[in-house]
């Protein structure tokens, strides 16, 4: 079944994504807690880093400073788990939370923030029918009920379509703000390169000139590079042994690269598969090979290991942070490219008796 995103009905909001004053001051009270820490974190390459730090008393606590343009930020509280998420941007900007919920905090004072939070309350009503959906999809499998479970499937899918066309409307009629191209971001994970496309040409200029609009136009030209017809990208990584390891030096063979990581689920329960399709097809001249996003040396190996996987495997074991993961715009894993003998991308997202069929039609 489809990831469950969220979902949201258009609405009319056109709210300025920049504030007019020169610096930002963020102040705050959290319920629970009067003492310790507070650090405000910014996202960089899938994790938070700090980037100021404060205490917090009986009155709160405040930060101050200068933001270039507004952007997703995350207060975090010394000892505790989870983060308060929030628009920072050049305004006065107040928060009030509770240590027990700190998702359920209350920020005022970005017109970055009011958009995310209009977005959120829109989604709740689909958000909870397609949780519904899905727990009775589960509910169907367990009772091996393939008729009903395809059918709540199809249901499912069809409110995908209805919510992605939402989304758009929801883009549309916030163009011109930060939000809106945090929120193209995030539907963009898994689009194809025309509505990706159609997507961020939804988006007024603050939103393209944003990080989150320029990450996804970097996105587009780098998913163009590598669609089908145009060349591999060449890439060198280290096998299990230490060894570098370079696709180019598999040309005149055919290619599958498998990305795919220990911690993949999905990609564990593919495997089984993969391992057939090779026994069956690496005998006529097909190379498997496998780029891990793992960052556990240990824990890849001893994927191998246990899946049988026979082939050729390499990795950098830098997770989502692999520049070859980044040069293949790799949004998911089990992720598959299928590669011909002149070192030319034949096919992509390709599984099963799909896959081995595009690999025999190369052997011909």
């Amino acid at each position: 079944m489809k990831k469950i995103f969220i979902a949201v009905s258009a609405i009319g909001l056109f709210l300025a994504s920049c504030n007019s004053a020169d610096q930002y001051k963020l102040t705050g009270k959290v319920a629970g807690m009067t003492e310790g820490k507070v650090y405000l974190s910014k996202p960089q390459d899938s994790k938070l880093v700090k980037v100021d730090s404060t205490v917090i008393g009986e009155n709160g606590f405040s930060f101050e400073g200068t933001v270039e343009s507004p952007e997703m930020y995350y207060i975090e509280l010394e000892g505790q788990k989870g983060a308060i998420q929030l628009f920072l941007e050049n305004s006065v900007i107040s928060v009030d939370a509770n240590l027990e919920n700190l998702r359920e905090a209350k920020v005022v004072g970005s017109a970055n923030q009011d958009i995310m939070l209009a977005f959120g309350e829109s989604q709740k009503a689909v958000q909870e029918k397609q949780q519904s959906m899905y727990q009775e999809y589960q509910k169907a499998m367990q009772a091996k009920n393939q008729t009903a479970a395809d059918s709540i499937r199809g249901e499912f899918d069809k409110s995908e379509e209805v919510k992605t066309a939402a989304n758009m409307e929801f883009v549309k009629a916030n163009a011109n703000t930060v939000a809106a191209g945090f929120i193209a971001q995030r539907m963009s994970g898994q689009m194809e390169i025309q509505e990706m496309e159609d997507l961020y040409n939804l988006l007024g200029e603050a939103a393209k000139e944003s990080s989150y609009g320029v990450k996804i136009n970097e996105k587009i030209n780098t998913m163009k590079k590598v669609a089908v017809g145009q060349p591999a990208p060449d890439f060198t990584l280290n096998t299990p042994e230490g060894t570098p390891l370079s696709l180019s030096s598999l040309k005149g063979k055919v290619v599958v690269i498998d990305f795919w990581a220990s911690w993949c689920g999905p990609c564990r329960r593919e495997n089984p598969h993969m391992v057939e399709i090779y026994n069956e097809l690496s005998p006529k001249g097909v190379e498997f090979l496998g780029v891990s996003l793992d960052k556990d040396k240990d824990k890849w190996l001893k994927a191998i290991e246990d899946d049988g996987l026979i082939w050729k495997h390499v990795s950098d074991l830098q997770y989502w942070n692999s520049k070859v993961v980044k040069s293949y715009a790799v949004s998911g894993v089990p992720f598959t490219l299928l590669v011909d003998q002149n070192g030319n991308i034949a096919g992509t997202k390709l599984h099963g008796e799909e896959l081995k069929a595009a690999i025999e039609k190369l052997l011909q």
